[in-house]
């Protein structure tokens, strides 16, 4: 296990370059979905003070104000955002193709067209382990949640104490979030078995994925979680020492210089465009990790 995980680190450094593409592919989509936010948002304040209001702290009145000036815009952003949040998991999945297709060879010059290529080799299959994993996903959320949930539900609806009520609610929820992120970790080596043993199909990979998990269920989950937990660490790491308080006063001031504005926002972007890529960073990890793990002697 602790080979694995050195050497998926180490694998993950070679391929940086992988990094990037899964960044400004997903920043692309991002910016998709904001656009419609931002026209509307421009063609409402326009060069108004509120615009500026708006750069330093969004105002909760005009956002009500908005609403009832401009009916209906709120849900059409939010299916857009919708449609588009759904649109990334195939794409994703596809591009998770040809990070892990790098590392047959890590230490070899990234190359988009090789990239590219794996990509388009495993998009069926990885498409058709994407759908698997979604029926697992829903049917773990259906039997757990509206299962286990409502039958919890139905025992506790005439209990006078909320305490045991809240301590059985949260274990439901514990047990779904546990199932969830196995089935993650499940797809995580099916999409490795995919590429390493290249006349898998998806359900073989995947059932296989399964068995192999089980088989060494603490090692495979260590494997996963190591690496993915250093991206939640580092999220964390980015709310706490980023000071909000004071950001929101230096743009607040009235007498700043006017480049000040548009400079703090640029490099707020920039170390948050610089976390997204730390831990797409550990998401690759995670699956060097598995590679180097599921490869290793059996």
């Amino acid at each position: 296990m602790g080979a694995a995980l050195r050497s998926g680190f180490r694998t993950a450094f070679r391929t940086r370059s992988a990094v990037w593409v899964l960044l400004l592919v997903n920043l692309g989509v991002a910016a998709l979905a904001a656009l419609p936010i931002y026209r509307g948002i421009l063609g409402s304040t326009g060069s108004s003070l509120m615009g500026q209001t708006i750069a330093r702290a969004f105002p909760r009145d005009w956002l009500v104000d908005f609403s009832i000036n401009s009916p209906g815009s709120l849900d059409r952003y939010a299916g857009v955002i919708t449609l588009l949040g759904l649109l990334t998991i195939p794409i994703n999945s596809i591009l998770a193709a040809g990070v892990i297709g790098r590392f047959r060879a890590p230490a070899s010059t990234f190359s988009l067209r090789e990239f590219y290529r794996d990509t388009t080799v495993y998009a069926w299959r990885f498409l058709r382990l994407m759908a698997i994993g979604l029926v697992c996903y829903w049917l773990w959320f259906l039997a757990v949640n509206q299962g286990l949930g409502g039958f919890v539900r139905w025992v506790t609806r005439d209990w006078l104490d909320d305490r045991p009520v809240f301590w059985m609610r949260l274990g439901v929820d514990l047990l779904l979030l546990v199932g969830l992120v196995f089935v993650n970790l499940v797809m995580d080596f099916a999409r490795v078995k995919l590429v390493l043993d290249d006349g898998s199909s998806a359900v073989e990979a995947f059932l296989a994925s399964l068995g192999f998990s089980l088989g060494r269920f603490w090692k495979a989950v260590s494997v996963y979680a190591i690496p993915s937990l250093c991206g939640v660490a580092l999220l964390g790491v980015y709310r706490l020492l980023v000071p909000w308080p004071l950001i929101s006063r230096y743009l607040a001031e009235l007498h700043a210089p006017r480049w000040h504005e548009p400079l703090t926002l640029a490099l707020l972007f920039l170390g948050q465009q610089l976390v997204t890529f730390g831990r797409y960073w550990f998401r690759v990890a995670t699956w060097a990790s598995e590679w180097s793990f599921f490869s290793g002697p059996r």
